[in-house]
């Protein structure tokens, strides 16, 4: 399967996905929404991939949504259909039972920054910077940010940078939980591909059962997200796998070896 504002590679079962409209910044347009959404659809839940690399090609990770792409004053269903295109695109993205990571660098502002936060880890660079400024356009976020980011960085956080619409750089983003680690840019896709590897070393169906139980029972009560987590979990137990791999890290732990 080839795209044009997609490239993709797998090796060794990480699957490394860029945005690639260089010459654009990677703006989000609906050409590049599309195949990111079938990039995910079709090739990220091949058998082979486990773990998902999100990156973009050039200078920054992407600057937004391609506002070209978009004309104001179309009729309310329009609108709404262009906005369900975008959230289709990210919920693509947060939906996969497969870990996805992001890795950042300079520009991720607006709809890039909505994408990064569909993804499960983000890893940036110390030029990394991060705004969600639709309130300057007169606009709203409507990708999931305003519902991702408080998630991710709390209420108070998320509404300090969706109602002024300020940038913020790496070291406030690490400091409020927004970004997982700061590396430096020759070490960005180094440091992606040894977290894949860390995670690939655990079971793939716990990983993936296990994502999407903290994703499904954040909004749930105690009771009912207790009682999602014990349905995952017999999920787990009924991988024939499971017994083995109990015995093998217990074998591994009677010899002295990193359980």
């Amino acid at each position: 399967m080839q795209f044009k504002t997609v490239a993709y590679t797998e090796k060794d079962g990480i699957l490394h996905v860029k945005l690639n409209r260089p010459e654009k910044r990677n703006a989000l347009s609906f050409e590049i929404l599309n195949e990111i959404q079938r990039c995910f659809a079709e090739v990220a839940t091949l058998p082979n991939v486990q773990v998902v690399l999100l990156s973009g090609e050039g200078k920054c990770f992407s600057g937004g949504t391609d506002l070209n792409s978009f004309q104001a004053g179309g009729s309310l269903q329009d609108i709404r259909r262009g906005v369900r295109t975008f959230q289709a695109v990210f919920s693509e993205i947060e939906l996969l039972e497969k870990p996805v990571i992001a890795l950042i660098h300079n520009y991720c502002f607006g709809g890039a920054l909505e994408l990064a936060l569909a993804c499960d880890l983000r890893i940036c660079t110390p030029d990394a910077t991060f705004n969600i400024p639709e309130v300057n356009m007169g606009m709203v976020p409507d990708g999931g940010g305003s519902q991702r980011l408080p998630r991710v960085v709390g209420v108070g956080r998320a509404k300090e940078l969706i109602l002024t619409g300020k940038t913020i750089n790496a070291q406030k983003a690490e400091l409020w939980g927004l970004v997982n680690e700061i590396v430096q840019p020759e070490k960005l896709e180094q440091t992606g591909i040894a977290w894949a590897k860390e995670i690939m070393a655990n079971s793939m169906i716990s990983v993936g059962l296990a994502k999407r139980n903290v994703d499904m029972s954040y909004n749930m009560s105690i009771h009912d997200a207790l009682e999602c987590a014990g349905m995952a979990q017999s999920l787990a137990f009924s991988d024939p796998n499971f017994i083995k791999r109990v015995e093998q890290r217990f074998l591994d732990k009677v010899k002295g070896k990193k359980a």
